[in-house]
């Protein structure tokens, strides 16, 4: 496909060619080096070929020697249009300004994409962008993003992570919020491991304090799993209080209700979509409808947005807003309770996954009845989850037992 554009840009020519000595006609052709391509006979007297505009100007020493006669069925390429269009000025002024506004247009800054971490705000950040005068329509070349990333960083304590990219007229944001430093013993005291919730403990990984339970143990909320408090483990060893950490796996519970009318309203079409458009010029919209709605009654209202694409880095500041309008009717349908079962049970496994911290279910018994019109499904849902929690201890040093002179003089 390349090597045809390239043929187009010197120009190409459909022939054909009559006479009586066609087979010598293309031996003399290929003598001379001049490419025909795609020759077809369609006649016994008579053939059609492509050939380039250079070769046809080498063509006439070949057409005396053979006395066949060449006819030019078609001209394409670049030199034939320029030759039409060179009289034309209001044609060749109106590509001059596209090219121009295409120009202009590449210089500015029409897409904002940002990638915000969760706890970021927003709207402080965008606002002090704007400050800076980084909006919709900023010139790409005024914009210094070391310049930026040192005056976001000092005006916005609260980030830890900002930088700008600019990629032809796209800008990508990118912030993360700082995070707090982590507890350590001599700023926050002590911390002990406890139980989130009740469960039978099926793993530990202690890395620092006194193990309190072991594993198959029942466990309950609140209860101490690991201590913060070490004792004395031999001769050059002392008792003290230590930041306790560790992973407590457990196998939990959970108990729930969950409940689903039997009668509920179901919609279906009640006539054909409707569609209307409009043009987005950067933050102005024109509307390409008169009527301010399209239907009456209970509709959906689907809006898509398409951008205009150069590439991926070139954005126009152009867009196309479809809006498509569905009427439709609700009915009553009445169920049975089984046939609402499946949705009662992934209701009540995203419930249960929405309480767990880190973990998995591992299995769930459910019983499904019907009370007042509704489907209840009581389910009792098995997990496998990490339930240790470092808490702070509140002991200090003051706090650890002083030795006696009956354990002075076992030592």
């Amino acid at each position: 496909m390349v090597a045809d554009w390239i043929r187009l840009a010197g120009g190409m020519l459909d022939i054909r060619v009559r006479g009586a000595e066609l087979e010598r006609f293309l031996n003399l052709c290929a003598q001379e080096r001049i490419a025909l391509r795609r020759p077809k006979r369609t006649d016994i007297d008579e053939m059609q070929a492509v050939m380039s505009l250079r070769d046809f100007y080498r063509l006439s020493r070949v057409r005396k020697r053979t006395r066949c006669r060449v006819h030019i069925v078609r001209r394409r390429g670049l030199p034939f249009v320029w030759k039409k269009l060179r009289r034309r000025y209001a044609l060749g002024l109106g590509l001059l300004l596209v090219c121009a506004a295409c120009y202009l247009l590449s210089t500015r800054v029409w897409v904002i994409e940002t990638e915000f971490d969760q706890g970021v705000d927003a709207y402080a950040v965008m606002q002090e962008l704007e400050q800076l005068g980084i909006d919709i329509g900023t010139k790409s070349a005024d914009i210094d993003a070391r310049a930026v990333k040192l005056h976001m960083m000092t005006a916005l304590d609260a980030l830890k992570y900002f930088s700008i990219n600019v990629d032809g007229n796209v800008i990508t944001v990118q912030a993360a919020t700082a995070t707090e430093a982590p507890d350590n013993e001599s700023k926050n005291g002590v911390h002990s491991v406890v139980a989130l919730k009740d469960g039978i403990v099926e793993k530990m990984s202690v890395w620092r304090g006194t193990e309190q339970c072991e594993i198959g143990d029942a466990v309950i909320r609140g209860q101490v799993l690991v201590d913060a408090l070490v004792e004395q483990q031999g001769e050059l060893d002392e008792t003290r209080l230590v930041d306790a950490n560790a992973a407590v796996w457990a196998s939990t519970r959970y108990y729930t209700t969950r409940k689903m009318a039997l009668e509920a309203g179901k919609k279906y079409k009640s006539g054909e979509s409707k569609r209307r458009y409009a043009v987005c010029f950067g933050k102005t919209r024109i509307n390409l409808f008169f009527s301010s709605s399209l239907t009456q009654g209970n509709c959906d209202r689907i809006i898509t947005t398409k951008e205009i694409r150069l590439n991926d880095f070139l954005a126009l500041p152009i867009s196309l807003c479809c809006e498509t309008i569905q009427p439709y009717e609700t009915e009553q349908v009445y169920y049975d309770a089984e046939q609402l079962r499946a949705k009662l049970e992934y209701g009540t496994r995203r419930s249960v996954e929405r309480q767990i911290n880190e973990g998995n279910i591992c299995s769930m018994q459910a019983d499904l009845s019907t009370e007042n019109d509704a489907a209840v499904l009581r389910s009792v849902v098995w997990c496998y989850e990490q339930i240790g929690e470092r808490v702070e201890d509140g002991r200090t040093e003051a706090d650890l037992p002083e030795e006696t002179e009956e354990d002075e003089e076992a030592q």
